[in-house]
């Protein structure tokens, strides 16, 4: 009986963990095939000191991203790049090259920059079908956590959410991995044991400030549907939503709107004359710059109600290449307007 026990159990071990070694083994070989379209983001963003913009010259921010085309599109997070005055993509070679942002859907996180020429060693990776992707699968990350770029760290899927639906607004879809992600990570590339795209870092939940083992990816699908196959769209505008006491306040001819904190430079919402705040003032939420355009309405729909808010986003969804935007301000108790053209 003990010896037909233990061949049983060996026999188990030797099914049970020779696929677990040979995606260990896989690994390796996974990170240097994909390390080269693998880039550390580097953003610049001009400051507001003493009611006076300012230039700054040193980096004040950093994040991921992962080509994705031999035409140097490169997909990363929206919230790392949206509203920077100047950014420099680096290679895992450390060549450097400035990049432009062609989209970026903040409801989503999503964004797409480009670069015009890639080093020569560069192969875009793939993306997968989200769809397949299982619970419990093993999948692993690769970025700039703090800054230390090329760094992997391995998990599995945790989680499968939902961000919204069709009736609120066309957000969304995310996993949830224990792979450990931290600031830096964000707009990097979460692959499965194909060494196919899944998903794009996104954000954490953490009480300690850093990777507590809930870590939000974009779906590969998501980022196919809301962002690849769809006209480009950037405005540069990082916004700030009102709520009715802080329209009353502004003196708004309605009971919500959206202001206008800052305005990258060179971006399509400046080039269209879109003004951001010069006044420092700290709301609950943190420091806000005031004395920047407000928006009331974006294409005709006015920013009244949470259903209004899921139409215009709906709206910019749908804006297909040279078709223009229509933004209505309030600026000095005018109505003024204003139209910026996707690529």
């Amino acid at each position: 009986m003990f010896w037909r026990w233990f061949i049983n159990f060996s026999l188990l071990i030797l099914l049970v963990y020779p696929a677990s070694g040979r995606a260990e083994n896989k690994l390796p070989q996974l990170y240097q095939q994909l390390l080269p379209s693998i880039v550390t983001l580097h953003t610049y963003e001009n400051q507001v000191i003493e009611s006076k913009i300012v230039v700054v010259t040193d980096p004040n921010g950093l994040g991921s991203g992962v080509v994705v085309s031999d035409e140097g599109l490169i997909v990363t997070a929206a919230h790392v790049v949206h509203s920077v005055d100047a950014l420099h993509v680096e290679f895992a070679n450390g060549e450097r090259r400035p990049a432009t942002i062609l989209s970026s859907l903040p409801w989503a996180d999503l964004a797409l920059v480009k670069v015009d020429d890639l080093p020569t060693e560069v192969i875009p990776a793939k993306l997968g079908d989200s769809d397949k992707v299982q619970v419990g699968e093993q999948v692993f990350v690769i970025g700039a956590p703090l800054g230390l770029s090329q760094t992997l760290t391995v998990g599995y899927i945790s989680g499968i959410h939902l961000a919204g639906s069709e009736e609120t607004a066309p957000l969304a879809d995310f996993f949830q991995t224990d792979a450990a992600i931290n600031p830096g990570n964000s707009g990097g590339p979460l692959f499965n044991m194909q060494g196919e795209i899944i998903g794009i870092a996104s954000h954490i939940q953490t009480q300690s400030g850093g990777s507590d083992g809930l870590g939000f990816t974009v779906t590969s699908n998501t980022v196919s549907n809301l962002l690849l196959n769809r006209g480009y769209f950037w405005t540069g505008m990082e916004l700030y939503p009102l709520n009715l006491e802080m329209s009353k306040a502004l003196h708004l001819p309605q009971k919500n709107g959206v202001l206008v904190i800052k305005v990258a430079s060179g971006s399509p919402a400046e080039q269209a004359g879109i003004r951001g705040g010069t006044v420092e003032a700290i709301f609950e939420s943190g420091p806000v710059l005031l004395g920047g355009d407000v928006i009331l309405s974006v294409n005709g729909i006015s920013f009244n109600s949470h259903e209004n808010l899921a139409k215009i986003i709906q709206s910019l969804l749908d804006i297909q290449a040279n078709e223009s935007v229509e933004f209505v301000v309030w600026r000095g108790g005018k109505r003024l307007k204003f139209v910026i053209r996707a690529t």
